[in-house]
C-alpha cells in the first residue's frame, strides 16, 4: 500500500482533489496522511511572545483543525486508510518539504485550479516545493472521469525515464493508457507522425514486456507546442517528468486541463 502525502485547504481545489482521489483509491489502495498549514497572513499580526503568541497560535491551530475536519467530514474522506490531519506551522513549501522528506511518502497530492494563464503554473512548477520535490506530485486540477484514460507524454529524452514511475504507482488502473512521444519543432504548422521512430518505440515495447503491461498507442510526433497541446487535454491523468519553466513541455502542461503527476527527474524507481 502506498503512502500519501495530501495538502489540504478549506477551498474548491482540495474538495476536487478530495474526490479525484477517491476515485482512483477504488482501484489503487493508500495510506493517506493529509496535512494543512495556516495561512497566517489570514489570521491577523503575529504577537511577538509569551502567552500573548502561544493563545494566539493555539487558536490558529483549532481553527484550522475544525475547518479540516468539516472539510473532511462533507467529502467522506475518513471511509479510507488515513491519520489524523497534521497542522503545521511555517512557511507552507517547506513545511510540506520537510514532511515529505522526513517520513518518506511514495507522493504528494495537492489541488490546483486549473486556469488560462500559463504564469500561474510556471510559478508552482519554479517554487522550492517542486523543485525540491523527492517523490511525484499529483496536481488536481480538474475532477474527471477515469474512463478518458491515462496519457504518459514526454520527449525522446525523458519518455523511458517516465514509465518506471508508472508501473511503480499506476499500472493497476484498469484504463486505457496511451504513449505519445513530442518532437518540438516550431516551424511545423501541423501536427505529423513520424513513423521512423522504431529505435525509441522498440525501447517503449521492451519496457512493456519487462513490466507485462500492455499500452493502447504508442505515437511519436512532431510539431509546434501549441499543436501539441491539443493532444494532451482530454485525459483522466497526464503523468510527465517534471519541465524546466523555460521547455516546451512545459508550456503543453501548462494549457492542459487534465489533473497531472510530475514526476522528479532523479531516483526514478526501475
Amino acid at each position: 500500500m502506498q503512502d500519501v502525502l495530501i495538502a489540504l485547504q478549506t477551498d474548491l481545489a482540495s474538495s476536487i482533489a478530495i474526490r479525484y482521489v477517491c476515485l482512483i483509491e477504488n482501484f489503487v489502495r493508500f495510506n493517506m496522511q493529509a496535512v494543512h498549514i495556516p495561512d497566517v497572513d489570514e489570521n491577523g499580526h503575529l504577537p511577538s511572545r509569551g502567552w500573548v503568541h502561544q493563545s494566539w497560535e493555539n487558536a490558529i491551530v483549532e481553527r484550522a483543525e475544525k475547518g479540516i475536519a468539516r472539510l473532511l467530514q462533507k467529502e467522506n474522506l475518513h471511509r479510507y486508510s488515513m491519520g489524523e490531519p497534521k497542522i503545521l506551522s511555517g512557511q507552507r513549501d517547506q513545511a510540506i518539504l520537510e514532511e515529505l522528506q522526513y517520513k518518506s511518502y511514495d507522493f504528494f497530492i495537492e489541488g490546483f485550479l486549473h486556469s488560462f494563464e500559463p504564469d500561474r503554473f510556471f510559478k508552482k512548477l519554479d517554487s522550492d516545493l517542486y523543485k525540491n520535490m523527492p517523490c511525484p506530485a499529483l496536481m488536481v486540477q480538474n475532477l474527471v472521469n477515469l474512463d478518458r484514460g491515462i496519457q504518459i507524454v514526454g520527449t525522446p529524452d525523458t519518455i523511458l525515464s517516465v514509465l518506471p514511475w508508472f508501473f511503480k504507482f499506476w499500472h493497476d488502473l484498469p484504463v486505457k493508457t496511451d504513449i505519445l512521444v513530442c518532437h518540438f519543432d516550431t516551424s511545423k504548422k501541423k501536427v505529423a507522425t513520424l513513423e521512423n521512430d522504431t529505435h525509441l518505440i522498440c525501447s517503449i515495447k521492451e519496457s512493456e514486456l519487462n513490466h507485462g503491461k500492455k499500452f493502447d498507442t504508442i505515437r511519436s510526433v512532431n510539431g509546434s507546442s501549441t499543436k501539441l497541446a491539443l493532444l494532451i487535454r482530454d485525459h483522466a491523468l497526464v503523468i510527465s517528468l517534471l519541465p524546466e519553466t523555460s521547455g516546451h513541455m512545459a508550456h503543453i502542461l501548462a494549457t492542459s486541463p487534465c489533473p497531472i503527476l510530475l514526476c522528479p527527474k532523479s531516483k526514478t524507481h526501475s
